[in-house]
């Protein structure tokens, strides 16, 4: 009989709690808790701090070339910029014919040597968010924030005076990022090019 008092107690003491009441609207149904969608300048800072938009377009602030001849005409530009900035030695006057990387982008770590006979130059730029022009809430729940940005060419990037990657580099750029609501903070979901 003891036993059992005891065991009696401990079920009473060990329950769960009775679950609370939902708060509910005039109406009756339950009250969602709505997010505000953050400004354009918190918008910024969150995506300009962000992986994503680390890691957007990042292939774009590189370029590979065959360091053998012949040099298909579409990279030519590009490597006698390179050539003409001191990055590398082009030309039929080194034997055979094929690119080679002049004495300071030897040491340099954005010089990349291939097994498979080809150099890869990265990074020739970095990106910087110049603005959120707009921040709409989406009926799902996150919001989109339209942006601008730019290419910063390093000192590499800089060779490149005319042609696509100088295109690319001079042009101011657009992009959307997705943002979500993860709980405690605003974070980038996803950019994607507009």
């Amino acid at each position: 009989m003891k036993h059992a008092a005891i065991v009696l107690l401990l079920l009473v003491g060990c329950r769960a709690p009775e679950p609370k009441p939902a708060q509910s609207s005039s109406a009756g149904a339950p009250a969602k808790q709505t997010i505000p969608p953050p400004s354009a300048a918190d918008a910024q800072r969150i995506v300009a701090a962000s992986a994503e938009f680390s890691d957007y377009e990042f292939t774009n602030a590189s370029v590979t070339l065959p360091m053998k001849a012949p040099l298909p005409p579409y990279l030519a530009g590009e490597a006698k910029q390179l050539a003409a900035a001191g990055w590398l030695n082009v030309g039929a006057g080194l034997s055979p014919p094929h690119i080679a990387l002049a004495p300071k982008a030897k040491g340099d770590k954005r010089f990349l040597i291939r097994p498979n006979g080809y150099v890869d130059i990265v990074p020739l730029a970095s990106k910087e968010l110049t603005g959120v022009t707009s921040v709409t809430p989406n009926s799902d729940g996150t919001v989109s924030a339209d942006m601008t940005w730019k290419w910063i060419p390093n000192e590499v990037g800089g060779a490149f005076t005319h042609g696509p990657l100088h295109d690319r580099y001079a042009a101011p750029q657009k992009a959307t990022a997705r943002l979500m609501w993860d709980g405690r903070a605003w974070t980038v979901l996803r950019i994607t090019p507009r």
